[in-house]
């Protein structure tokens, strides 16, 4: 699933269709060749429209690519204008799409895989859990996922065929556990030997997360979200910091090499080789 990264491309897409899956959360799906080739984990930076207003390209992750269809699917939430504005898109609109972009989620290995999905975290890790069971319908994943309330969670027909098993978990308590998805996270990794965790959502959820496997050593990996304007590295406007642990042994981390740029060196991350605080 790793394989060769394909090469970006700036390209017009055209938008074949928008559903509303959930509270405020749509789907679209592109038709978009030049992109349809992406892997889990990848990105496309969208231009919604040809004037000035909104200026700057949004970054969505792909939750689903079809290289015999030429398709590739984005989800996200309506919360400012350039979402507003792809999701009110007629189908045959024009969109400008350059991608796919960044490095993937690798192969999985031989133990169970563990996605932990909070908001609009989903998309990666529907894409990788898909793809692996594709592969073997025999796999072992399972798909932890947490939002605010019932209506922001996805409906069964988009999450199912990513997980062989899935739980759920709302703030509000009015689906599945009452309380942060870390609490089911704790609960599976009691009773797991050999797993690896893939997750993906807000800052702070990633960053328990990641304690959380590193108290269970467990190796996980993070999918990072975050703003950016140029998607190729040149802004330096999407930086992370790395932990000490990350640089090179018997080396401190330089002003320039302590910082990563998510576009092109990310957006999958070793974990815990960020410095989430």
């Amino acid at each position: 699933m790793k394989g060769e990264r394909p090469s970006p491309t700036d390209a017009e897409a055209r938008v074949c269709w928008t559903v509303e899956i959930a509270e405020k959360t749509y789907l679209t799906r592109l038709d978009a060749g030049h992109v349809a080739q992406a892997l889990p984990g990848q990105f496309l930076q969208l231009c919604v429209r040809e004037d000035v207003s909104p200026l700057l390209r949004m970054p969505l992750s792909v939750c689903a690519a079809d290289p015999t269809t030429g398709t590739a699917d984005v989800i996200y939430e309506d919360v400012g204008p350039k979402t507003h504005i792809l999701s009110r898109l007629p189908a045959g609109s024009p969109v400008a799409c350059m991608g796919p972009i960044g490095n993937s989620f690798p192969d999985p290995g031989t133990g169970a895989t563990l996605l932990v999905g909070g908001g609009i975290g989903l998309p990666p890790l529907l894409f990788y859990g898909s793809r692996v069971l594709s592969r073997d319908p025999q796999a072992e994943v399972s798909l932890l996922v947490g939002a605010r309330t019932a209506a922001r969670h996805l409906p069964d027909g988009v999450v199912g065929g990513a997980a062989s098993r899935y739980r759920r978990a709302t703030d509000d308590g009015t689906s599945g556990h009452a309380g942060p998805v870390t609490d089911l996270l704790r609960e599976d990794l009691a009773d797991r030997a050999a797993v690896t965790v893939f997750t993906c959502g807000p800052a702070g959820m990633m960053a328990a997360v990641a304690t959380i496997c590193r108290d269970h050593q467990v190796f996980c990996l993070a999918s990072l979200e975050e703003y950016m304007a140029c998607g190729f590295g040149v802004c330096v406007g999407c930086v992370v910091e790395l932990a000490a642990e990350a640089g090179t042994p018997g080396q401190d981390l330089t002003p320039y090499s302590r910082y990563s740029r998510v576009c092109v060196d990310g957006p999958v991350y070793d974990a815990s080789q960020i410095q989430w605080a």
